[in-house]
């Protein structure tokens, strides 16, 4: 019950701050859609940010979970909000490892073992959130359960699945139509 209040005020937070738009709008991969999500505007508000932090805070507070690690850029806010908020510490993911310095993929403490939950800001198709799962499995995490603020309802939960991760969309692009 205070899961969907939780979510109808996320839906009512994200229609206030006109994130999900509608429309005619070519997306970074070139196809055309009928909306646009705009997640930075999202990710940039205190407000959405409390919000989201909340949700996912509360359906893993029964969880044995270590770490919540989220993919650069728009999922870094997502995680810190979550850190904040449940006291559990968090991971960067890039998007590639850096050439100098420490040349991490992963920013923050992985260690052998670790249960990780993975934070994303939208999905589509799943492959970027997909990456950072493999980058913390890769180093040693076991990625316990997978959150999206948005699913654009695109494929994502279904390509996720056939790798054996669960999604859990806080919100899907049909809670606005």
């Amino acid at each position: 019950m205070v899961i969907k209040q939780e979510k109808e005020n996320l839906i009512n937070l994200l229609k206030a701050n006109q994130v999900i738009k509608f429309g005619k709008f070519t997306l970074s991969s070139g196809r055309e859609s009928d909306y646009y999500v705009d997640m930075k505007k999202a990710i940039t508000d205190p407000q959405i940010l409390s919000q989201v932090a909340k949700i996912i805070s509360h359906l893993v507070s029964a969880d044995d979970i270590d770490l919540v690690a989220g993919p650069a850029l728009g999922a870094v806010p997502i995680a810190t909000a979550v850190a904040l908020q449940s006291g559990i510490p968090m991971l960067m993911v890039r998007k590639e490892k850096k050439d100098y310095g420490t040349s991490q993929l992963i920013e923050g403490e992985l260690k052998e073992g670790n249960k990780v939950i993975v934070v994303e800001d939208v999905t589509t198709t799943g492959n970027s959130l997909l990456k950072a799962v493999k980058a913390v499995q890769d180093n040693g995490g076991i990625v316990e359960r997978t959150f999206v603020v948005v699913d654009r309802e695109e494929g994502a939960v279904d390509e996720l699945k056939k790798e054996g991760i669960i999604l859990e969309p806080l919100v899907s692009i049909g809670d606005f139509k």
